[in-house]
């Protein structure tokens, strides 16, 4: 027993942490590695990562920037080439905003992966007991980030039938809600296409919020966060819209976040982004140099290789997305106890299983009775904020959705 046991000390992590949730996703993953050590056949549809190469120029440029030595410490914004290929690319995205004032290098910061931008972002704008307002379902470290940055989470409903678009009258509602009971509402998430659902906005959909938020006296220091992580994943007949594409008058009250993770199975290489106004950008810059700095070069310099690739070049990826998406609607759809939204993007289906569960049971017993029964891994719906769902994802190969799929529905009945 060392000095610090026979103190009688206990440990006790700081209260920031009271409250904050680890990842059920990690958490079912560990599940997942100890049934396959065991033999189990397990099926694993939980992560969201593409099963798709990294682009050949990306790597290429990879091992050029090594074998050019360009492994020093980079600008904690990022190094100024890859700033301004972004900024030219959120300018390609916001045409309407370009226009009248369009971003620049100085406006961007390079972060570790998409999940440190958004909680940079969190960090730089919230104080302790904002609100911050989610729609659900939701992904599921949103809520976890904003505790840590000492904000309030207020979840805001969303419905299947309605698309799992936010409508104007319930971010009214929130806005008004979150002010009666004495919490400035600081921070409203977007997230299209959607992380769980694959639910999507319109230009109209956006441009009815964005009304809300210039009309409404409690949204008078809202920002907006804009998860636009799967701008590239999109299918059918909802194209892909920036947030302030449809609403350009609140260019200096949103934070537009993306990276590469998706767009170009760059997942391990932790490539994200912000976009923000130069009222917050000074914070952002000044967080990333006391916690991280630059991130890493080499994937700095496969980034700027990645994003001159043509929008030609990811067709195939689309393709086969929109086919394993057909595939598991087609198959889910044949229980009678499932209830699948049919995905305008992203690579994920959620699921309501209300029909499904057994009597006292939460989608979290649901997952654990699939994984071991009908051997197959889910994320359970509860931590996106959807209590009788499940999310799978679809990034994976035909023949291992079709074996998964049917095994959730001889499971379902």
């Amino acid at each position: 027993m060392n000095d610090f046991q026979n103190s009688g000390t206990v440990f006790r992590p700081a209260r920031r942490m009271e409250g904050v949730s680890e990842s059920a996703t990690l958490k079912l993953n560990a599940m997942v590695q100890k049934l396959r050590a065991q033999g189990e056949d397990i099926v694993n549809l939980t992560t969201g990562e593409p099963d798709f190469a990294v682009p050949q120029a990306a790597k290429d440029a990879a091992i050029d920037a090594i074998l050019k030595d360009r492994s020093k410490y980079t600008p904690a914004a990022g190094i100024p080439e890859l700033r301004e290929k972004i900024a030219a690319r959120t300018n390609g995205q916001q045409p309407s905003l370009a226009h009248l004032r369009p971003w620049k290098a100085s406006d961007i910061v390079v972060t570790n992966g998409a999940k440190q931008g958004i909680f940079n972002a969190l960090l730089a704008l919230v104080d302790e007991g904002d609100a911050v307002l989610i729609p659900a379902p939701f992904w599921l470290s949103y809520p976890e980030m904003a505790k840590l940055a000492g904000g309030e989470p207020r979840i805001l409903q969303t419905r299947f039938d309605e698309g799992y678009v936010l409508k104007p009258e319930v971010l009214r509602q929130g806005l008004r809600e979150a002010q009666a009971a004495g919490k400035r509402p600081r921070i409203l998430f977007l997230n299209s296409p959607s992380n769980p659902t694959g639910g999507m906005f319109t230009r109209e959909d956006f441009e009815r919020l964005g009304q809300v938020l210039e009309s409404e006296p409690a949204a008078r220091d809202l920002w907006v966060i804009s998860d636009e992580i799967y701008d590239r994943v999109a299918y059918d007949r909802v194209p892909f819209i920036s947030f302030l594409e449809a609403c350009p008058r609140l260019r200096e009250r949103v934070v537009t976040v993306n990276g590469l993770s998706k767009a170009a199975a760059m997942t391990g290489w932790r490539v994200g982004w912000t976009v923000a106004p130069e009222s917050v950008q000074a914070a952002l810059v000044t967080l990333q140099g006391q916690s991280t700095s630059g991130i890493n070069s080499v994937a700095q310099w496969a980034s700027l290789a990645a994003l001159d690739l043509a929008e030609e070049a990811f067709a195939d990826q689309i393709r086969q997305y929109r086919e394993r998406r057909d595939l598991v609607l087609e198959i889910l759809s044949q229980s009678g106890k499932l209830k699948v939204f049919p995905p305008l993007g992203a690579f994920y289906a959620w699921v309501d299983i209300t029909g499904a569960m057994a009597a006292g049971e939460d989608s979290f017993g649901f997952a654990e009775r699939l994984l071991r029964d009908g051997k197959v891994a889910v994320v359970p719906g509860t931590p996106f904020g959807g209590p009788g769902a499940f999310r799978i994802s679809f990034a994976t190969d035909i023949a291992t959705l079709r074996k998964a799929c049917e095994r959730i529905v001889r499971f379902a009945g």
